[in-house]
Parts: structure tokens; C-alpha cells; sequence
């Protein structure tokens, strides 16, 4: 039944992430210029969102130029749309920038980022999310698959073991060998908990194994490649 998968097909859409944050950029520098400088205020809003549009201008060239790389080295892949593995690394304190971008720049130019532009923009951090579900059902069948004997003598083992592998803190492990939390965008606030920690690892790397499905479309690969889950000590 499990097979059955490897006949379906996903698609992306790619929004073009990073030309929609060239021009945010560009036009923030311009409202930046013309604004008086007795609108302090305003003034101060624009310096904090182009200092949060580069971070994440920069986090993205990082993730292009280290990450990406040594992912297809790691996994023996080539990720065809780069730029989903750039939405994977959004997290959800991205998305109040975004927020007030569309808030300050909707009534100015509705077409600045192309039509539903912001609200692509906005859900980032869900598209992010949807990578992580299809990852979440994949690995865990490709476990299964791993874990599947002929003759079964105790479901509740299987469950046990399959239970330990897929768990958050045994897929953080595998997140801190691929450094996937290191190149994650996020503006969190504070310092998280151990628990919180390693629910967005283990999200993080359900993502890039849901990537994968989603351009093979073949169930097969992410068998051979649940290995590296199953392996980590």
C-alpha cells in the first residue's frame, strides 16, 4: 500500500523569493530618501525594516552558497528549485516585517510585489510548514518500510522503535549534522526551551526530506535516504 505513494506528483510554484526581496529592499531605500527628516518616526521604521529585509537578504545568500551545497553533497542530490529550500528555513517571527510592509505599501502600489505578493510573503513561514507535513508522513512510512519484517511477532516493538526514530529530539541530532537550525530565518525574541529547540529541528529537517519527495515524486528515494535518520546514533 505504501507504494502506492510513489505514483503520486506534487509541484511547486516558485514565487520568486529573491526578487520580491530585491524590491522591498529598493523600495524601502527609496521611501528611506524621501521622507523628511523631521518624520522621525517613520524614519525609525524604515532603518528597522531594511535591517531585518538584509538579515534576511544575507541568510538567504548563506543558505545558496553553504547550505545548499552541502546538502546535495550530503544527500547525493540536486535540488531543482533551489528556492524551496529557501522557504524551508522561514520560521514564523518572520512574518510580522512582512505584516507591516503590506500594511505601510498597499495603498501606495498594490502590483509592488506582483499580484498576492504579500500574502506569499506573509505565509512563508506555512509554506515552510506544508514541506514539513509531507516530510512528517514520508519519513515516517520510509521507517516503516525499514523496520517491516515478514513475519511480525510484536507490533508494539515496531512502534516502539519507530516511535524513538522519528521522535524531535532524535531528528535534532541529524539537524545539528546537516547545521540545518544555523541557517533558519527567524527573528525570535528570548531564548527557547530544549523542547521548543528541538521541535523546530526536527521541522526543519522534515522539510528538506518533503522537499525531496516533492521533486522526485518517487517514495523510493526518501527510503534510501531515511537511512541517514536511522543511522544517527
Amino acid at each position: 500500500m505504501l507504494n502506492e505513494y510513489s505514483d503520486l506528483t506534487m509541484s511547486w510554484n516558485p514565487i520568486q523569493l529573491l526578487d520580491r526581496m530585491d524590491t522591498l529592499a529598493k523600495t524601502v531605500q527609496t521611501t528611506r530618501r524621501e521622507t523628511p527628516t523631521t518624520n522621525t518616526r517613520l524614519l525609525n521604521k524604515l532603518d528597522r525594516w531594511l535591517h531585518d529585509i538584509k538579515h534576511i537578504q544575507d541568510s538567504l545568500r548563506r543558505i545558496e552558497e553553504d547550505l545548499i551545497p552541502k546538502l546535495e553533497d550530503i544527500l547525493n542530490v540536486k535540488f531543482q528549485n533551489k528556492e524551496m529550500v529557501l522557504v524551508a528555513m522561514f520560521q514564523p517571527s518572520t512574518k510580522n516585517v512582512f505584516l507591516e510592509l503590506e500594511t505601510h505599501y498597499r495603498r501606495s502600489d498594490d502590483d509592488l510585489l506582483g499580484q498576492d505578493g504579500f500574502a506569499e510573503m506573509i505565509n512563508l513561514s506555512e509554506m515552510a510548514e506544508v514541506f514539513a507535513l509531507v516530510g512528517d508522513a514520508v519519513i515516517s512510512s520510509a521507517v516503516l518500510q525499514h523496520l517491516w519484517e515478514p513475519h511480525l511477532g510484536d507490533a508494539g516493538k515496531i512502534t516502539q522503535k519507530k516511535a524513538k526514530i522519528v521522535s524531535n529530539e532524535h531528528m535534532a541530532t541529524l539537524c545539528d549534522e546537516w547545521k540545518l537550525y544555523e541557517y533558519r530565518i527567524h527573528f525570535d525574541p528570548g531564548t527557547p526551551s530544549k523542547s521548543e529547540i528541538e521541535h523546530d529541528k526536527g521541522t526543519l529537517l522534515e522539510a528538506i526530506y518533503g522537499i525531496i519527495y516533492i521533486e522526485s515524486g518517487k517514495f523510493r528515494s526518501i527510503i534510501e535516504l531515511v537511512t541517514h535518520l536511522i543511522n544517527t546514533p
